[in-house]
């Protein structure tokens, strides 16, 4: 019986003294654009702009279970706009930014960085008739 109750507690500490993973560190952020009130397709990534409009605004809802660290808002190759305030809801951001002068096929891109470093990229096409 002595025998039983010492490997009981062997195996107890061994069992005990694993890492014990952090489920949410496995996901990267996530980044989904919307168009109305809140995201209604995941799969939303190109919209067409009627002749003669040159403004859209871009919507996205950011989010990352290990709190949000950066999110960077692109038009091309420049840089728009760069989020690191995310006290209030530190793992879902909305970003929301007016882009103007859109004459021709225009890429937006999101590069979301989470509390770990984990980042995600995610692009918009902004189309013209």
């Amino acid at each position: 019986m002595k025998k039983v109750f010492v490997i009981f507690i062997l195996a107890l500490t061994a069992f005990s003294s694993c890492k014990k993973d952090d489920f949410y560190a496995k996901f990267v952020p996530e980044v989904l654009f919307y168009e109305k009130d809140k995201v209604e397709n995941a799969d939303f990534v190109s919209t067409t702009l009627p002749a003669g409009t040159t403004e859209w605004t871009v919507k996205a809802r950011v989010s990352a279970p290990m709190k949000l660290k950066e999110i960077k808002l692109y038009k091309g190759q420049d840089l728009l706009e760069t989020y690191k305030d995310f006290q209030l809801t530190p793992t879902v951001f909305n970003v929301q930014r007016v882009v103007t002068g859109i004459t021709a096929e225009t890429t937006m891109k999101i590069v979301a960085v989470d509390a770990d470093n984990k980042s995600t990229t995610r692009t918009f096409i902004i189309k013209v008739n």
